[in-house]
């Protein structure tokens, strides 16, 4: 029987079965553009985003690569509806699946959500251009305790806007262990064949030189990259296999088949939490991974710049990110005291929503974010995939 987990594309994310009305007349006037025909702010605000006016989008389609729960069907549809085109959606699997995908047909995206530490690989690859940061007034939302910027600009130009950012925390069933806080746990001889991976090495492994306490661990010295393989080599029998996307670990956990991993993203807690399953998630003493997902606009993208810059902006604002914080728990771009303002509670981000995202630890400030090593370029690329294929032929 398949599980109900399994089904394709947001099957296993929260449905919005109410679109807009969820929100209300009320939290929707707060969207641009979505205001009385006496609050031409939103209009206002589109019209500098992109230099054009938005009745010129009609007719127009955009073509969006993003990640599962980030732009749900029922959001997109207020935008169509508002600027008179289409949105064509595909998910990405895992970020190196992404990155192949649009090397391989680039000129079906016109905007793509490339994680950090592979930003560079877009723009080396010429798949990306760099952007105007000038056309995104509401670029004013986003946090900057995260330093995203390091993930987007390069060679002196920004290539890509945050759209949200996490971490890749441990987590396990309480139902089956314990409370855990160290990475080492994955080695306990009590969850041999339950440790959960999925099928990404620069997202994942980092967890290792984290563990042992690399101060950077995404440029390793030879000497470092070969503890890094020992310990990795280490997991066989504690791994079993690794899951091929955000879905099949949602699965596996689901399933029992593990119950305990490096979380790659919360929409698989969110998930299991809708169907009864609680996952406890942590960041170990060690340490832990982050990530950020940006925007990036493709060279199709460019020949329709305007309508990219707008859309951008129309996602950037705070009702916008309130309901995608509050409706997915992820963190998207606002600080906490955005997320706590009442513009961002009367979209939906209540405390309870806000409390299932990672907004409440950003209040330690810095001994957060100094926890956090946010992703970076690997320079050796083709050895890591290498090492990470090497292991998993031996599973």
């Amino acid at each position: 029987m398949t599980d109900p987990l399994m089904r394709p594309n947001h099957a296993y994310t929260r449905r919005h079965a109410i679109g807009l009305a969820a929100l209300g007349a009320a939290a929707l006037a707060g969207l641009p553009g979505c205001g009385s025909d006496d609050d031409d702010s939103g209009t206002t605000t589109s019209n500098a985003a992109a230099n054009a006016d938005p009745e010129s989008f009609r007719g127009e389609t955009l073509n969006l690569f993003t990640w599962a729960s980030y732009h749900e069907k029922e959001w997109l549809a207020e935008y169509e509806k508002l600027r008179g085109v289409k949105i064509n959606t595909q998910l990405y699997g895992s970020v190196p699946d992404g990155f192949a995908k649009v090397q391989a047909n680039p000129d079906a995206f016109d905007l793509v959500l490339p994680t950090s530490g592979w930003v560079e690989n877009y723009a080396d690859a010429d798949l990306i251009v760099p952007l105007d940061e000038n056309q995104v007034p509401n670029l004013k939302n986003v946090t900057n305790e995260l330093k995203w910027r390091e993930a987007t600009e390069y060679n002196g130009e920004l290539y890509g806007i945050l759209y949200s950012w996490g971490t890749e925390p441990l987590c396990w069933l309480p139902d089956q262990l314990k409370p855990q806080n160290s990475w080492r746990s994955l080695y306990d001889p009590a969850v041999a064949g339950k440790v959960s991976l999925v099928d990404d090495p620069t997202t994942v492994m980092p967890f290792i030189p984290i563990m042992l306490g690399f101060e950077e661990p995404f440029d390793l010295d030879e000497k470092q990259f070969q503890e890094m393989s020992d310990a990795l080599m280490e997991l066989r029998g504690q791994v079993t296999h690794v899951s091929a996307s955000i879905e099949d670990q949602t699965t596996d956990f689901a399933n029992g088949q593990v119950t305990t991993g490096v979380l790659y993203n919360i929409s698989t807690q969110v998930a299991l939490r809708e169907n009864g399953i609680k996952l406890e998630q942590v960041i170990p003493k060690e340490g832990a991974a982050a990530w950020s997902d940006n925007y990036a606009m493709t060279q199709a993208g460019e020949q329709k710049a305007a309508l990219c810059y707008d859309f951008i902006n129309y996602t950037l604002s705070i009702p916008w990110q309130a309901r995608y914080a509050g409706e997915t728990s992820n963190t998207g771009v606002l600080t906490l005291a955005e997320a706590e303002s009442p513009e961002a509670v009367k979209a939906g981000l209540d405390k309870q929503a806000l409390d299932r995202t990672l907004l409440p630890l950003t209040a330690q400030g810095e001994e957060f974010f100094s926890r956090l090593k946010l992703l970076k370029r690997v320079p050796n690329l083709e050895q890591w995939l290498n090492l990470w294929n090497e292991f998993k032929i031996g599973l």
